[in-house]
């Protein structure tokens, strides 16, 4: 399952808070499966992409984090994967 998070700071982070939230990411690491991430240049967030087989691993990711980020994540298919069914659909 490929998906794509999107995450927002809630507020923006003091250098205390921030502080806090890289001490968790020194303690956790990147999320199990995690391909790509990146932040947003003007400090409000970030993106990462990861593939796994189940939600866990998003799930558990989100409960370290949630104290200072909301996130939303998006199921993805490949356009290999979606034109097939794009093309039936039209059939």
């Amino acid at each position: 399952m490929l998906t794509l998070t999107t995450y927002k700071f809630k507020g923006f982070p003091s250098k205390e808070e921030t502080a806090e939230l890289m001490g968790l990411f020194a303690e956790h690491g990147a999320a199990e499966g995690t391909i790509s991430h990146y932040v947003f240049a003007d400090r409000s967030g970030g993106i990462v992409i990861a593939e796994n087989d189940s939600a866990m691993p998003g799930y558990e990711t989100s409960l370290t984090y949630s104290e200072h980020l909301s996130m939303e994540t998006k199921v993805m298919l490949t356009i290999e994967e979606a034109v097939p069914a794009i093309l039936a659909s039209l059939a």
